[in-house]
């Protein structure tokens, strides 16, 4: 199957997409492809698993994507300040 319908953002043909696999640091192959879609659509899948689940985003949402991930939005220490930051407000325990 390569043509992937999202019934709200249109059609990703993943057999003409321009595929990218993302990298470590080190330069050694990450588990995502980047796919980029004629039609400006960009697509995220398991390198490993081309023929499995695809996730679709319009440019809006993947620029967002983009931006979250350069301002550390999904670093996992972010993730955990949330949490501390209530666990000040709660009372010692007595």
């Amino acid at each position: 199957m390569t043509k992937r319908e999202h019934p709200l953002k249109g059609e990703f043909d993943t057999a003409t997409a321009r595929w990218e696999r993302t990298t470590h640091e080190d330069g050694t192959p990450a588990a995502l492809e980047i796919g980029y879609a004629d039609n400006g659509l960009v697509a995220l899948r398991m390198a490993e698993d081309p023929e499995g689940d695809v996730l679709i985003y319009t440019p809006a949402e993947w620029d967002a994507f983009v931006a979250g991930v350069r301002d550390g939005e999904f670093d996992l220490e972010t993730w955990d300040e949330p949490e501390a930051e209530a666990d000040e407000d709660e009372p010692a325990p007595k």
